[in-house]
């Protein structure tokens, strides 16, 4: 019985990447039957081991270069690239270092299925269909660096899919022996790695887009019914499409990397809640704060990004990196205000901008 099983919830729309994705498949499903196949003759199954692990190396390298090829080609987003391509770069490093250990690492065969699990629920089910999506919007005519913001994480049908693929390793690795400890370890690992994927940004371990919006809903429906207030900053680098232009991605990801560690020392409660909203907007949502201090947090907010001293050589603004932040802050009128909050704090944002930035503003 194969464990992965390929349906539509797998397909990307590219017809060459869906048959490379295919193939990956078909090589996770060999290795598992290789694995748990209790008809299996014991003395061949090392070798048809180190035979499939070798035929699952040589393939991955070869669609992750084709993939990366494509991206380039097309002009999709820096960003994206580099965490696709990072992600590459870890599946084959992570792949080899427990082949290596094979012989000492416990329970061998769960952790490899729920590491080929994690593999396709966060990469085939997420990256590479967000990497198509992008394609699509790139053909029709959006700018390369608009499609990445736009784009989510996992798609509703990526997740179904997931969930369905979550059924069949349980049963299957049941059927086996010592399969109930098996399958709860790799189910674990694979729902710890799509809770960090669903909910946190990779690059700057903070909340993400769709999570935060998720939170301020329910914030703002909370603090209506308590009649409470709830204040969101929306902080905005200035002219740091340029400082990436000047420095490279690297430095620009150091330096997105820094600021965000300033705004979450900024704060002063562990109940405010700070996530990345865009390529270089970050946000936070306050509960049980007003306007005036959510304005406190701004300004500090704004100093500690000016204090780190972070160089921008193209800037209009400062010779170093600084940011402009929008304040609102009041008591919902409506369990449904969460959208208006945002866009209020966004609007202000523009405005300290406007008005020359490194600096807040109140809406």
């Amino acid at each position: 019985m194969d464990l992965f099983v390929w349906d539509r919830g797998f397909s990307t729309g590219l017809q060459a990447m869906d048959d490379q994705h295919r193939g990956l498949i078909d090589i996770f499903n060999e290795l598992h039957r290789t694995q748990f196949d209790i008809h299996y003759p014991a003395d061949k199954r090392e070798l048809a081991m180190r035979r499939a692990f070798d035929r699952l190396m040589a393939y991955a390298r070869a669609q992750f270069a084709s993939e990366e090829a494509l991206m380039a080609e097309r002009g999709v987003d820096e960003h994206h690239q580099f965490v696709h391509r990072r992600q590459h770069e870890q599946f084959i490093r992570n792949l080899r270092e427990m082949w290596n250990d094979r012989e000492t690492l416990p329970d061998l065969n769960a952790r490899m299925m729920g590491f080929l699990s994690s593999w396709i629920g966060l990469h085939v089910l997420g990256v590479d269909p967000a990497m198509t999506r992008q394609l699509q919007q790139i053909d029709a005519g959006v700018s390369p660096a608009e499609a990445y913001e736009r784009e989510a994480s996992v798609s509703d049908k990526g997740l179904r899919a997931i969930l369905n693929m979550i059924g069949r390793l349980y049963q299957d690795l049941s059927a086996q022996n010592h399969a109930q400890v098996e399958a709860q370890q790799a189910l674990a690992h694979l729902s710890e790695r799509l809770e960090v994927h669903a909910r946190f940004d990779e690059l700057l371990q903070v909340a993400n887009r769709r999570y935060f919006d998720q939170r301020l809903s329910e914030e703002v429906a909370r603090s209506f019914r308590g009649e409470d207030p709830v204040s969101v900053l929306s902080v905005t680098l200035d002219f740091f499409p340029n400082y990436g232009n000047q420095l490279g991605l690297p430095a620009a990801d150091a330096c997105l990397q820094a600021v965000t560690q300033a705004v979450a020392s900024a704060m002063k409660r562990t109940t405010d809640l700070v996530a990345r909203h865009g390529p270089h907007e970050l946000v936070v949502m306050m509960p049980e704060t007003d306007r005036h201090g959510a304005a406190q947090a701004a300004h500090r907010v704004v100093e500690s990004i000016a204090s780190l001293q972070l160089p921008h050589p193209d800037s209009g603004v400062a010779p170093v990196v600084t940011a402009s932040v929008g304040v609102a802050g009041w008591i919902p009128r409506g369990r449904d205000d969460a959208a208006l909050l945002l866009s209020e704090a966004e609007a202000a944002c523009t405005m300290a901008r406007e008005g020359g930035g490194n600096r807040y503003a109140l809406a």
